[in-house]
């Protein structure tokens, strides 16, 4: 007596209320973090002094630009999954055969863009952490704050890693997967980012002000490490 092959079947239904819990999954931690760099980060940032050392006066000014990006950051994933969540109550999907499949087809963009922006904010509040005790204790505690936040950045990319390349959906049946780890998601957000930017004014000013505030950035890396050669000779 032969035994006929189980089929699994895939239930093809409206998936949204599905889909607006991943999105407030993400939504209500990034709240979480936004609240806790403005202390952290912000209000209780280190004075800049003169003639403090090169050194002190950089690490400080990294911790205003990290704390500014990383809320910032966590802003754009609130704004993108709140505006999906909305967009998924409002609007009435044709059914799919499960979430994966109806973020894929109307919500990428919304999607990657919180991801992302989630992800990169809490990594910048643990080295947030790590540069608060930097300032407080100094010496031997803030080298073993140091490695400790920096430990816990490279685990928590190695896990985000892990699952991007797992993908989402039914893995006997179907994967959707958007990208192989955290570097070319990245890559893909921008790409999604330009193209849905054509056409949107803001969007193209918001741009060109990253941009340009990437090749500031860019100008005072330059002129610290010229400081630092001059000082040594």
């Amino acid at each position: 007596m032969s035994l006929s092959p189980v089929t699994t079947a895939i239930a093809v239904k409206d998936y949204s209320e599905v889909a607006a819990a991943l999105f407030d999954n993400m939504r209500t931690p990034a709240a979480l973090i936004a609240g806790s760099i403005v202390p952290l980060g912000l209000l209780a940032a280190p004075d800049l002094k003169a003639n403090e050392p090169k050194r002190l006066d950089f690490f400080k000014k990294a911790n205003g630009l990290l704390a500014v990006a990383s809320l910032l950051s966590e802003i754009l994933a609130i704004t993108y999954s709140t505006v999906a969540i909305n967009k998924l109550a409002e609007v009435k999907f044709a059914p799919t055969a499960g979430a994966a499949a109806l973020i894929t087809k109307h919500f990428e963009l919304a999607w990657i863009g919180t991801n992302v922006h989630f992800l990169l904010g809490m990594f910048g509040f643990s080295l947030l952490v790590g540069l608060k005790a930097y300032f407080t204790y100094g010496g031997k505690v803030a080298q073993i704050a140091g490695c400790w936040s920096v430990a816990v950045f490279m685990q928590c990319t190695s896990i985000v890693n892990e699952g991007i390349a797992m993908g989402s959906g039914n893995l006997d049946y179907k994967t959707f997967r958007f990208s192989k780890n955290l570097l070319t998601l990245g890559f893909r957000y921008l790409n999604l980012a330009l193209i849905k930017a054509r056409g949107r004014p803001l969007s193209i000013a918001a741009f060109g002000l990253t941009i340009f505030s990437v090749l500031l950035s860019a100008k005072e890396l330059t002129a610290l490490v010229k400081n630092k050669v001059d000082e040594v000779e």
